[in-house]
């Protein structure tokens, strides 16, 4: 539900990494996602090609 990496390796792109992963093999397999975790919401507002993949969530 929250999309967290260690204060250390913070500012790598290690998050967006495995968002833009778990986005890319969802909707590969045909699958919405529900963007619960504020992070992963930002990240599909920055890359509008994923909304299309995705279950609105107020």
């Amino acid at each position: 539900m929250h999309t967290e990496v260690p204060p250390e390796l913070s500012g790598r792109g290690i998050a967006s990494f495995l968002i833009k992963y778990i986005l890319d093999d969802a909707a590969a397999k045909g699958l919405k996602v529900k963007p619960v975790c504020p992070f992963v919401r930002a990240y599909i507002e920055k890359h509008p090609e994923y909304r299309a993949n995705t279950v609105p969530y107020p």
